[in-house]
């Protein structure tokens, strides 16, 4: 409990005034004496003085009410000036934080800690470990994938660990309301020999936020909010595939919560810098560029984002947002590193235009009450605005149109299509600098995005999510690729349109037995027209479907959809198409990488969030 801050010589001034007041009531008791009328008047005086003292105690006692919320308050700066060694305030000592019982109140008063976690293990249906395996849609823009659904699906460990601070200066309206937020990211593989994990591919640690936000800087407007640093920048997703369809997250700085008219403004510059334009990792570092590069002009590329949103429109059924979004990337000369289609190596001298992008559209969501929502969404974009702010796209697209040029030099090269172990009918230019290639795919590149999410928890022991959404995008190239038999004679290189669509369609239910256990599952699937990854496949250049179900028998508490913890059994069977045997749609690991069309993961998993 709080000690009350004492008032020198409140106290005593009560004391003094009950004093003072049983001396008036002696005194006038003595009067009566003198007659009536002196009574009279010395009563009228004594009322007066009691109710001046009265006032002037609710003052001072009011002042103390004030002067101890100051003494309790969030603020961390509660501070004492250093002194020096002889216990004297020296000139120049700066301020210290008071190690005493408030400072450490107003570290935790204000301090909160939030997680989100997923762990778990599987095995597939051949018996073996699921490894890497998960059922995803091929071709998620330019390569990697989705998850059509991801309840039984997910082959990874992964946390993020959130730290907040907030009123770092204190909660006083005269002060900027001041907080701060660092997130810690860390992920790994689910493979495990022992109680350690001891083989952990792809494993890594980071710190994917920690930005500043100011309030109450303009008194007038105090709900106006500015921030700078990095973070998760306004974020929008389908939970149930875990496909993050809106953001631009990166560094920067903006600002929001501008009321203007009948909604609320955003601005936010943000950038995102990568240097991986290379052939071993396509992760960080720059192994693919020479090392003595003479015509690199610019460095590392960077990707600036400019993000305007005008939000929280009510128009009566819901409310609107608007999202204006531009994109700028730097062009340069560099030489780059990489292997065809055919295995062989290739070193060339690529240049790069500025690359400029452009698109937005609306967001509609409805708050249906008790935890349920609707949201429906519409996005276009040009040249390098691909709704993300990973530069990692764009880099993926110049890589690619520059292999394609020299793969398609190669096959034009040989009349018969040289072998996988990378040599040439005629003979290959391995090793040997390739010419000047220019390459500008991102300036003709599109993205268009329709997504609706539904989220309904009608009754205690029921809820249900349902998805579905389309994906159009044209990265600006012909992908090239080779078909058919890959591994005899008759093997072809095949040119493929640089388009493609994909749509999604899933519902997910919860029905709870009891208070914490539930019985929940999910149903989805998924079509893609043209898939220009797995150019080593059959696949390649067709279309196909991918469907997936999943039971989980769950232990989780009432309260709706995205109640947290979950600790779930699961059994998941996925099937598709024999036009994407091999493909990324069965992970393609094995035992799914033949030529199958369906299988199975079964296992538990832990989520968690708060």
């Amino acid at each position: 409990m709080d000690s009350p801050v004492q008032l020198p010589g409140i106290r005593g001034l009560k004391f003094t005034l009950v004093a003072g007041l049983t001396l008036l009531t002696t005194d006038a008791l003595f009067a009566q004496s003198a007659g009536q009328n002196d009574v009279d008047a010395l009563k009228t005086q004594m009322n007066q003085m009691q109710r001046q003292y009265e006032q002037r105690i609710e003052a001072m006692e009011a002042k103390m009410k004030a002067l101890e919320s100051n003494a309790n308050s969030g603020s961390i700066l509660n501070t004492r000036v250093l002194t020096d060694a002889d216990g004297k305030e020296g000139p120049g000592k700066a301020p210290a934080p008071m190690l005493d019982e408030s400072f450490l109140k107003s570290l935790t008063r204000n301090f909160t800690f939030n997680v989100y976690m997923r762990a778990g293990v599987s095995f597939n249906g051949s018996g073996g470990a699921q490894g890497n395996t998960s059922f995803i849609t091929p071709d998620n823009y330019v390569g990697g994938g989705r998850s059509t659904s991801r309840l039984g699906n997910e082959n990874d460990f992964y946390t993020e660990l959130s730290w907040n601070q907030a009123h770092i200066l204190g909660d006083s309206p005269d002060l900027a309301d001041v907080s701060f937020r660092a997130t810690m990211q860390a992920f790994s593989s689910p493979q495990k020999t022992s109680a350690v994990n001891t083989q952990t591919p792809g494993a890594g640690v980071g710190i994917v936020e920690g930005y500043v936000e100011m309030k109450n800087v303009f008194k007038s407007a105090p709900e106006v909010t500015f921030w700078g640093g990095q973070r998760f920048y306004d974020r929008y997703n389908i939970d149930s595939e875990d496909y993050f369809w809106l953001n631009t997250s990166g560094f920067g700085v903006g600002v929001y919560n501008i009321h203007l008219g009948p909604g609320n403004l955003y601005l936010a510059w943000l950038g995102n810098n990568n240097d991986n334009l290379n052939e071993a990792t396509g992760f960080n570092g720059a192994s693919g560029l020479s090392t003595f590069n003479k015509q690199d002009t610019v460095g590392n590329l960077y990707k600036q984002t400019f993000d305007v949103r005008y939000k929280d429109i009510d128009i009566g059924f819901g409310k609107l947002s608007l999202v204006l979004i531009g994109n700028y990337i730097k062009g340069d000369t560099f030489e780059l590193t990489k292997s065809d289609i055919f295995g062989v190596s290739h070193t060339g001298v690529v240049k790069t235009q500025d690359q400029y992008g452009i698109g937005g559209g609306a967001i509609w969501e409805y708050d249906f009450g008790n935890k349920s929502m609707l949201r429906i969404s519409g996005l276009w974009g040009y040249g390098a605005t691909d709704f993300q702010g990973n530069i990692g796209n764009q880099i993926n697209q110049v890589e690619g149109a520059w292999i394609n040029q020299i793969s398609r030099f190669e096959a034009n090269r040989s009349n018969t299509v040289r072998n996988l172990n990378g040599r040439s009918a005629d003979g290959a230019w391995n090793g040997v600098s390739e010419p000047f290639v220019s390459v500008n795919p991102v300036n003709h590149a599109s993205e268009a995005l329709a997504t609706a999410y539904f989220v309904w928890n009608p009754v205690d022991c029921f809820a249900l999510g349902v998805w579905a959404n389309w994906e159009y995008n044209d990265q600006g190239f012909q992908p090239v690729g080779i078909t058919n038999n890959i591994n005899g004679s008759n093997a072809h290189v095949n040119v493929t349109g640089g388009s493609r669509n994909i749509v999604t369609v899933g519902v997910r239910p919860v029905y709870w037995i009891s208070d914490n256990i539930a019985l929940q599952g999910a149903a989805a699937f998924s079509y893609i027209d043209n898939v220009r990854v797995d150019s080593g496949s059959p696949a390649f250049g067709r279309s196909g479907q991918t469907g997936i179900f999943t039971i989980a028998p769950t232990i989780k508490p009432k309260g709706g959809f995205f109640t947290r913890p979950e600790i779930r059994l699961f059994a998941t069977y996925a099937v598709w198409s024999n036009s994407l045997k091999g493909t990324s749609a069965s992970g393609g690991n094995p035992p799914y990488n033949g030529n199958t069309n369906q299988g199975w993961l079964i296992g538990s998993q832990m989520e968690i969030w708060f």
